[in-house]
């Protein structure tokens, strides 16, 4: 933030400040007072000597008016020049933080959330047993560990486990799977009192 000078007030800006063309001008309202108030003051007791004073005065406030002027269009210039760039930098910046985030989004939404769950076969021919979510797919595996081709294994929405003769040991729908215990066409995904493991992935 900037100071003022402890006479007439005038900015003095610290290298961080942002510079406003009103602070100029203020601070050239302020010299020109002071000025102006000098030479009332020489006029009264000099007035051959403020006559030259007012010349030299006004050729040095035209020259100081003018080298300012110019500093001011280099800053006006300067400045400009830096927003725009700043500008260009920080959208830059944002499109690149915007496309890190979009790639981590794809990311998260297309990597798979896996849920454990268990259940305990009731014997029945076809039994349905709702998970409480709708899968991508299904790992099946009884607990004792003793897996066949009917005991489980992976599924997914439109791919059921199926046996040579196409019956359908489990199958996914919804939010349910279908398991079944037949001994005809060796499906045991539902035996009596077994207990099975099963990975959702949601």
């Amino acid at each position: 933030m900037a100071s003022y000078t402890q006479h007439y007030q005038l900015h003095q800006w610290e290298p961080s400040d942002d510079f406003l063309r009103s602070d100029f001008n203020d601070d050239f309202k302020k010299i020109d007072t002071a000025i102006h108030d000098t030479e009332d003051e020489l006029r009264t007791d000099f007035d051959g000597e403020v006559s030259r004073l007012d010349t030299a005065l006004s050729k040095a406030q035209q020259t100081l008016q003018n080298n300012l002027n110019t500093q001011v269009t280099r800053l006006d210039t300067a400045l400009s020049t830096a927003q725009q760039t700043l500008r260009s930098e920080f959208n830059s910046s944002i499109q690149k933080v915007n496309t890190t985030l979009a790639s981590i989004q794809a990311l998260a939404e297309g990597r798979a959330n896996i849920v454990f769950g268990t259940y305990t076969g009731d014997g029945t021919k076809n039994r349905l047993i709702n998970l409480g979510i709708t899968p991508k797919w299904v790992l099946l595996f009884p607990e004792l560990g003793d897996y066949s081709n009917g005991s489980g294994g992976l599924c997914a929405p439109g791919h059921p486990i199926v046996s040579k003769s196409d019956a359908i040991h489990m199958m996914v729908g919804g939010t349910k799977i279908q398991v079944s215990e037949n001994l005809d066409t060796g499906s045991n995904t539902n035996m009596y009192n077994t207990v099975y493991y099963y990975l959702a992935a949601i």
